[in-house]
Order: structure tokens, then C-alpha cells, then sequence
């Protein structure tokens, strides 16, 4: 993963410097509180979704002939209702092979984002994938600061077992996480193993808090590696300097400081990043630690795009690239 080691970022993409000057993205935003931002960032999420399937858009294929239906798993905690938002084919036969569960956890900096903040991406696995008799199941994970970061996680182990209790017993599963979904993606892959997820893919995946201290919270063999928190130059409008209250978000460990016996029982891997991220290396580090312990891992480098940007821009085509590449690898995952 040597090969993939940045000093600074290259230049943005024209096309996304195009995208902040018209859509005025880039623009200062008025100052509020994360409580406040989350049901804003809910509802524009929504309506973006809207809009990219409405009638003559490009993705209005994405609105028809997909069933979608909301449930609550309970967590084992304290019986919270965790939402569920499942997203199948209104029609399927067991001539197309083996079912296929994929189970989906939306970014959001575990501070924003609900169970369709991401519609757009599960419903493309949906019609798009080709893979098997697939259902997607979105995790509408509790959120910080109302609750710690450990709430997160046991959320989504929470989920996951309710939803594999409802899926197909022979399902090939395939656990995906965007940013901080990536993170919990990948404690929960950590946690469960390879005898219950069959494939991970990781967009952008938040893997450290080595913007909190590169030394003190990035192990010692990949700070070398690791060097999109040190040059201003990954920064822009799409992610700047994570700043968190606490270290790791009050979590006991991150991704990337995982055991190396955890590490050892992960599942086939695929990892996305964008070059212009202040996350790029975290992505990278994670996927030369499974790889140095014999994980099948396989990079994907957009280059000259920030931070999962095919969500806030849906409507470029290098977004549309970028999902195509990730649905390739869904089929990769699922072999």
C-alpha cells in the first residue's frame, strides 16, 4: 500500500470545482448546533433523493418496482426501537441464485444521518447490482451527543443480529459503510467475523482519530503511511479537521487499532477513497493492516474527488462512476 502514500492532494477534480461554484456548496454556512443540523441534514437528504428519481431524471429508474419497508429491532441495552429501512424488488424468483443481505450503515460523523440518508446508494444496490434476490437493510442507529458512541456500535450489532434473523438462512451478507458508517462497519465485521459476513465494503471509512494525535491514536507502523491529517492541502468544503470532545469519540479502540487476531477474522474486503479527503490514509492504513495479515482486501482510489462526494453530488457523472465501482465490487464481495 507504499504505492498509495500522499504528501499533499492533487489538484480538485475540474468538474467538482465547477459543482461548489454553482451549487454555492462551498459557501460559509450559519453556525448551529448538531442537534439542530439533524433533522435539516434528514430532510435535505430526502429531498435530494427525491429529485434524482423524480419523473425525467436520470435515476427515476431507481423509483420503480422497489418495495420499501420500515421495522424496529429492539436493542439488547435498553429495548430502544433501532430503525430498519429494508429495500427489496417487488418481484424475485429463486431461478436468479443464492439471496444476497446487504446491510447498509450511513455516514454522518456518527452525529447526523437516519436510516434513508443514503436512499439514493441502497436503492441503486437494489436495481443496479445484479446481484442475486438482494435486499439492502439500512441501520437507523442512535446518534451523538444524545448518545455515546458505544451506542452506535451496539446499535448496529443489535441490527444486524435482528436482521439476520429475518433474512434467508443461506444469504451471502455483505456489510457496507460510508465514512463514520465505515467505522462501524468495521468494528462490526471485527466483532461478528467472517463466519457471519461473507464481504465489507468501506467507502471512505473513518479507521482512526489521527486528527486528534497521529501518535498517540494511529499505531506505530502506519504513521509513516498515514499522512492526510498533516498537510492542509486535503482539506476543502466537504470534510475540514475532525474535531472530536472526547478522543476515539469515547470508544475503547478504533479500526485500525484492532487486534491482530481481529484483524485475522475479517472477511474479504473492499475499501473506496477519495484523494482529496482528510480520511484518505485512514482508508489506505486500514487496508495494508488486512492486508499484512492476510485478509483479500482490494483498493479503490478516486482521484481528485473529496470525501464521498457522489452524496452530495449525485448528479455528476464521476459520482455515478464512483457507484459503479462500488456495485462492482458488491459482485466482487459476493463471489
Amino acid at each position: 500500500m507504499e504505492h498509495l502514500r500522499l504528501t499533499t492532494a492533487p489538484p480538485l477534480d475540474p468538474a467538482w470545482l465547477q459543482f461548489e461554484a454553482e451549487s454555492g456548496i462551498a459557501k460559509p454556512k450559519p453556525s448551529l448546533s448538531i442537534l439542530e443540523r439533524q433533522p435539516l441534514y434528514a430532510a435535505a437528504c430526502r429531498a435530494l433523493t427525491q429529485k434524482m428519481t423524480a419523473p425525467g431524471a436520470r435515476d427515476h429508474h431507481l423509483s420503480q418496482a422497489i418495495t420499501t419497508t420500515s421495522f424496529t429491532i429492539l436493542s439488547s441495552t435498553d429495548g430502544f426501537a433501532i430503525p430498519v429501512l429494508q429495500l427489496s424488488r417487488d418481484t424475485s424468483t429463486s431461478d436468479e441464485g443464492p439471496s444476497t443481505t446487504v446491510i447498509y450503515i450511513h455516514g454522518g460523523g456518527l452525529a447526523i444521518g437516519e436510516a434513508d440518508s443514503e436512499e439514493l446508494t441502497c436503492r441503486r444496490i437494489v436495481a443496479d447490482s445484479g446481484l442475486a434476490n438482494v435486499s439492502v437493510y439500512s441501520i437507523g442507529y442512535r446518534l451523538m451527543p444524545t448518545y455515546p458512541a458505544t451506542t452506535c456500535v451496539s446499535d448496529c450489532i443489535d441490527a444486524f443480529d435482528g436482521i439476520l434473523s429475518r433474512a434467508p438462512t443461506e444469504a451471502k451478507v455483505i456489510v457496507v459503510g460510508s465514512s463514520s458508517g465505515g467505522e462501524l462497519a468495521a468494528l462490526l465485521a471485527g466483532r461478528v467475523g467472517k463466519s457471519r459476513i461473507h464481504g465489507l465494503a468501506l467507502r471512505c471509512p473513518v479507521t482512526s482519530d489521527a486528527f486528534t494525535s497521529l501518535e498517540e491514536y494511529v499505531p506505530q507502523s502506519f504513521r509513516e503511511l498515514h499522512t492526510s491529517t498533516r498537510d492542509d492541502s486535503f482539506v476543502n468544503c466537504l470534510l475540514g479537521k475532525m474535531v472530536r470532545v472526547v478522543p476515539r469519540d469515547g470508544l475503547p479502540y478504533m479500526p485500525l487499532e484492532a487486534s491482530e487476531e481481529e484483524l485475522r477474522g475479517m472477511p474479504r474486503t473492499w475499501i473506496q477513497v477519495c484523494s482529496n479527503d482528510g480520511l484518505y490514509s485512514d482508508g489506505v492504513c486500514y487496508a495494508k493492516a488486512l492486508e499484512e495479515v492476510g485478509v483479500e482486501v482490494k483498493v479503490d482510489v478516486v482521484w481528485g474527488w473529496p470525501h464521498t462526494f457522489w452524496l452530495k453530488a449525485p448528479e455528476l457523472d464521476r459520482a455515478l462512476e464512483a457507484e459503479r465501482e462500488f456495485l462492482r465490487a458488491l459482485k466482487w464481495l459476493a463471489e
